[in-house]
């Protein structure tokens, strides 16, 4: 393979023949190297870009180089030989790790999804529609009960009990929940493979993390109809792209990254195309083991010798980079004199002398061409215009490179982190700690002031006189202290043992600037006590503490916005990459069983009209304050009755908190509409039963007087019937009385005469026998009187009284009767 001399980038305007020439591809590479430079050299742009990259990433993970803290308190301290330096703690202080994970954690606890919508006119058409239908469902929710009742949901398309009651509540719903088959299809399937690829749990956050600690995010996505749509972290140190200011890299032209892959991956790869030769070169410039050269001559005879390379690893770059190539039509005139448009390919020459007008028009093309270059040599493998990139149908025109970059901001094509931003006060925070950590290793013990003329000639009995050193062992080991009071000369003296109380040394003033230090971190990073919950709950009020919070947030936005912006640029792709995956393909069947073949039909119709452009809106869940806020008003209303549980269910469940907010406005005046209606439902039921009541009272009254008035007039009757019965009674039994009368007047008239005749002969018996009885009694008497004869015999017995004239009455009645 021919070296070619030049160093610059090739000619852009070159034919496609020409771009698609390997030695074009070379030029483009070596041009990029070139550019950039070599990964060793310190100088070069790479070089010096991985070393602040590096430099930040140690920072962020708090493992930053050390020795400059030794060569700063070596020269700060003059009596550095008494080793009081060597047993400090060098470890740093990890503070700047903890601020990388707070923001890391903050933008990735939103959960961002993305939310796919259709944008080409026939599907706003399409939407259009399916909303003005649900506008007329609901507006005729009744009608359409109805008929569900009477033909049992037969001819309905849309259950109206699932429609929303009103046209200000369906309003909500229409701009989000209204889907065509083509974005559920979309949804479903970006959804899919970003689940496929574990793209939220693994790669969003190493490059969240990323644009935390050094500015800049970097992923790849890789469309193979065999392999299937993968998204792939690209680590920023090696990552190089044409030079640009824009953070969001849409004005890039070219982009790769360096990678070490095993020479036998290379060699298979590259389709065998390597000679003997080659494999010596290329064995030269591969490292063994990931660490040493190796120049061995181990020669490449077949395939079946590939497996004795896996130990080596080349560095190669693997670039893509744009390219506008012409596509020519031409406009012809036939023989009936009509105009048709054919195609011509790239490579179009004018043709003259032709008997019908020719006319050529001309469209530009952007293509991606990639490549991959071993560094350091004149191999390049793989080199094509790349296939199955996605477009936009409605600007076939254009196209993307695979490679989605953001970054906070841009400066001389050097990206500014957070991290960066701290580490010069990173490096002061800890070189004050070690300072503490030097302050309490100088620190001396608490001593004694000794006077020694005080403490001489003190006797002790027999002992003699004491020496100092003997008076002040005695103190130490039994705390009592002897000692003259007196001096020489008569004075009084003070004591002459006292103690000094040693602190720390500037202790006060180290915590002090430690402090001053840390808080100029969490200026710079905007993560306050508040933010990071390091402050007691109740130690600020809620207004202050939502402003600091608030503060922290706009502090942070630019890295959010740019996590935010890499999602959706993923989500792009990944929605353009479903919409051209090979009818006939394995990829095609696994999506096919995995969203429906109905759903993958619908997507896929790159070869029909129309193709359906998406535009992708990422969505994350509310801010703590807007939870907090929400649910707050969410419970005033549940306290008041002013919505159903069902109600504030829906409304924690909406992702916006406009749509949350307008939510529980039109449920809160729906619920107070339905209580109104019942209220006013339970007054006319009251009335209804009051007068029904009244109704019933009447009605009660009215069958009470009916029911008096029958009564009274069955009592008159009964008393009627009963004057009645009583006179008939009456005359029956005057009649009988008569009858009686009339039969005792006759009878009377012959018990009278029969009475009378019995009468004279009773009173004519009666008067024989009281005659009788005078004649005896006259008898008697003058035979008591003469004593001349007996007694005459009475013919009553003796011992019966005789009886009185009424009861001889009553007895004769008797026997009348």
């Amino acid at each position: 393979m021919q070296e070619r001399k030049t160093s610059g980038f090739p000619d852009p305007l070159a034919s496609k023949e020409q771009k698609e020439d390997k030695n074009y591809g070379l030029q483009y590479a070596r041009a990029i190297e070139s550019q950039w430079g070599k990964m060793n050299e310190k100088s070069s742009i790479f070089g010096k870009r991985n070393d602040i990259f590096e430099r930040n990433r140690k920072y962020a993970n708090g493992t930053q180089d050390t020795s400059i803290y030794k060569q700063l308190l070596k020269s700060l301290q003059p009596n550095s030989g008494d080793g009081s330096l060597l047993n400090l703690d060098y470890t740093p202080v990890p503070i700047l790790p903890k601020f990388v994970r707070i923001v890391v954690n903050k933008i990735l606890s939103k959960s961002p999804y993305p939310n796919i919508e259709a944008i080409d006119p026939l599907s706003s058409s399409e939407k259009n529609q399916k909303k003005n239908r649900i506008k007329n469902q609901v507006a005729m929710k009744d009608q359409l009960k109805q008929l569900k009742e009477k033909t049992g949901g037969l001819v309905i398309d849309q259950d109206p009990d699932q429609l929303p009651d009103t046209l200000e509540e369906a309003e909500i719903f229409l701009d989000t929940n209204i889907k065509t088959d083509a974005e559920i299809a979309a949804q479903l399937g970006t959804e899919l493979t970003l689940s496929w690829n574990n793209f939220s749990d693994t790669t969003l956050r190493r490059c969240v993390n990323d644009l935390a600690s050094i500015g800049i995010a970097v992923s790849k996505r890789n469309n193979d109809p065999n392999y299937g749509i993968a998204v792939e972290y690209v680590d920023p140190a090696k990552f190089i792209h044409s030079l640009t200011e824009d953070p969001f890299f849409s004005d890039i032209v070219y982009a790769g990254h360096i990678k070490s892959i095993p020479l036998h991956e290379l060699i298979r790869s590259s389709d065998y195309e390597f000679t003997e030769q080659d494999i010596i070169k290329l064995k030269k410039l591969a490292t063994k083991n990931g660490s040493s050269r190796d120049s061995l001559n181990t020669l490449y005879s077949s395939p079946s010798q590939v497996a004795s390379y896996s130990e080596y690893m080349v560095d190669v770059l693997d670039f893509e980079f744009l390219s506008v190539d012409k596509m020519y039509f031409e406009e012809k005139e036939n023989k009936y004199g009509n105009s048709g448009f054919y195609y011509e390919g790239y490579n179009y020459k004018e043709r003259k002398g032709s008997v019908y007008e020719r006319k050529p028009h001309s469209m530009d093309l952007v293509t991606v061409y990639e490549g991959r270059f071993i560094l350091n040599s004149e191999f390049i493998v793989n080199y094509r215009q790349k296939p199955n990139v996605p477009k936009n149908i409605h600007d076939i025109s254009r196209s993307r490179l695979s490679y989605s970059v953001v970054a906070t901001n841009m400066l001389d094509s050097m990206p500014k982190s957070m991290v960066d931003s701290c580490v010069g006060f990173a490096d002061m925070l800890q070189l004050t700690h070690l300072k503490i950590q030097h302050a309490i290793a100088k620190a001396k013990p608490d001593g004694l002031i000794i006077d020694i003329e005080g403490l001489e000639n003190v006797q002790l009995g027999k002992g003699g006189e004491m020496q100092p050193l003997e008076l002040q062992d005695i103190y130490e080991q039994t705390g009592v202290f002897y000692y003259r009071s007196k001096n020489p000369e008569g004075g009084f003296q003070n004591p002459p043992i006292r103690e000094i109380g040693n602190s720390i040394r500037n202790i006060n003033e180290l915590i002090g600037l430690y402090n001053h230090y840390l808080r100029l971190i969490r200026d710079v990073t905007g993560i306050n006590e508040a933010m990071d919950a390091s402050s007691p709950k109740g130690e600020d009020l809620v207004g202050v503490r939502e402003q600091a919070i608030a503060g922290g947030n706009n502090a942070i936005y630019d890295i959010t916005n740019a996590s935010m912006m890499l999602y959706k640029y993923v989500c792009e792709d990944v929605v353009k990459c479903l919409q051209i995956i090979p009818p006939d393909s394995v990829l095609m069947r696994i999506y096919q069983n995995a969203i429906g073949k109905e759903n993958m039909k619908v997507l896929s119709s790159f070869n029909e009209l129309p193709m359906y452009n998406f535009g992708v809106y990422v969505q994350k869940d509310l801010e703590e304050k807007e939870k907090q806020y929400l649910e707050q008003n969410i419970q005033i209303a549940l306290s008041q009755k002013e919505i159903d549980l069902e109600d504030a269910m829906a409304i924690r469940g909406l992702k916006d908190i406009n749509q949350a907010e307008r939510l529980l406005i039109v449920r809160r005046k729906k619920r107070m509409k339905e209580m109104q209606e019942m209220a006013q439902m339970n007054a006319q039921m009251q009335a209804q039963q009051a007068q029904q009541a009244a109704q019933a009272a009447s009605q009660a009254k009215q069958q009470e007087m009916q029911m008096q008035a029958q009564l009274t007039a069955q009592e008159l009757q009964m008393k009627a019937q009963l004057e009645i019965q009583v006179e008939a009674a009456k005359h029956e039994m005057k009649k009988e009385i008569e009858l009686i009368r009339a039969k005792a007047t006759l009878g009377l008239k012959e018990d009278d005469k029969n009475f009378k005749e019995k009468l004279e002969v009773l009173k004519e018996d009666r008067k024989d026998e009281r005659v009788k009885k005078q004649a005896v009694e006259q008898s008697k008497l003058l035979s008591q009187r003469k004593d001349q004869r007996g007694e005459l015999q009475e013919d009553v017995e003796m011992g019966e009284e005789p009886q009185s004239g009424e009861e001889l009455v009553k007895n004769i009645m008797n026997g009348l009767q």
